[in-house]
């Protein structure tokens, strides 16, 4: 099945340089950025649908990054409902044991009638277990988030059916009764579902079930990776009965678009080497430029569209990037001009 490609921007949602004195980044989706700064980050989305990408996501935690400085996903969302105009706008990913989903699925109701159609949400289990700890919510071990996760999404889909007519929800971790949510979502049946995560036997048969798009992270975004996990949800497509070609496969990872030799490398002198933590404990460390090449969209205009080709071919039809020279915006400016236009 043809689908069109589609480019969109991650939002620096926090500052993620080196602190003084420090050789590694607070965090690598944003290792320029210094210090959090609305202004910039506004001015980053803004310039993102003026270049022409076709949604700008947040990510959802609240601590991340350097001086656990971060805006908070909904509310960001909301404000940019009200000051763009075309693009979408989405969650990568809402966590899902943040919010009550009843609420979550009034919010994004409401959402998507006041920006005419232009969410898009993405949800997750949730993993970052220091945030729980400090912000005073359960962290449950993965199976019962991933169940908590598959009620949510039943639970909403419910009530945006039913709108005003109220719709109420029996489950083994929520429970609704007569839950209206009018208005109801502008989209029809709903703003497209995706959803994140890697584990095989659970998280991507809720991606088989519920979601209109999968989502990588920026880990296992390169191609053997993404082709095996395509597999596995076909695989599980078959299982619960359902077309594959309803699901759409995104692409969630760093890009350095430069033909500054010297630029590209310090950015990757900054970015490597990459250690994964417990749960990528099967994957090599990414050490070398070679490594990083796998991984990452990067290089000259020409190399970035190679590998996105590389992707596409594997089935991805959704570019989600983190721009890592932020809020220095020549990186996203080139990819606009050069490596867009070559999938139009």
């Amino acid at each position: 099945m043809t689908r069109d490609i589609s480019f969109e921007y991650n939002v620096p949602v926090f500052a993620g340089a080196p602190d003084a004195g420090a050789a590694e980044p607070e965090h690598r989706d944003t290792p320029e950025y210094e210090a959090l700064d609305w202004e910039s980050t506004k001015a980053g989305i803004l310039l993102a649908e003026e270049l022409g990408f076709d949604a700008a996501w947040a990510p959802d935690h609240l601590m991340l990054g350097r001086d656990h400085a971060e805006y908070e996903c909904w509310t960001l969302l909301s404000a940019m409902a009200g000051f763009t105009d075309d693009i979408n706008l989405g969650s990568l990913v809402l966590c899902n044991d943040y919010r009550n989903p009843a609420l979550v699925g009034k919010m994004a109701a409401t959402l998507d009638v006041i920006s005419e159609g232009r969410l898009e949400l993405g949800l997750g289990a949730g993993w970052h277990e220091p945030e729980y700890d400090a912000y005073g919510w359960e962290y449950r071990d993965g199976f019962e988030r991933l169940m908590r996760l598959d009620e949510s999404i039943r639970l909403m889909k419910r009530m945006w059916e039913a709108g005003g007519d109220g719709a109420s929800f029996d489950g083994d971790h929520y429970q609704i009764d007569g839950a209206t949510c009018a208005p109801q979502p502008v989209q029809d049946p709903h703003p497209p579902i995706l959803v994140g995560g890697q584990g095989e036997q659970v998280t991507l048969k809720l991606v088989a079930k519920h979601a209109d798009v999968w989502n990588t992270d920026v880990f296992n975004g390169d191609v053997d990776t993404l082709e095996h996990k395509i597999d596995v949800i076909e695989d599980h497509c078959d299982t619960v009965d359902r077309d594959p070609d309803e699901i759409e496969y995104s692409w969630d990872g760093h890009v350095i678009c430069t033909r500054d030799e010297e630029k590209l490398d310090r950015l990757l002198d900054l970015m490597l080497p990459i250690q994964f933590e417990e749960e990528y404990q099967d994957q090599a460390p990414i050490e070398t430029e070679e490594d990083a090449r796998e991984y990452f969209v990067m290089g000259t205009p020409e190399e970035c569209a190679e590998a996105i080709e590389r992707r596409i071919d594997a089935g991805v039809t959704k570019f989600q990037g983190w721009f890592i020279d932020f809020p220095d915006t020549d990186g996203m400016e080139l990819f606009a001009d050069e490596v867009m236009p070559q999938f139009s």
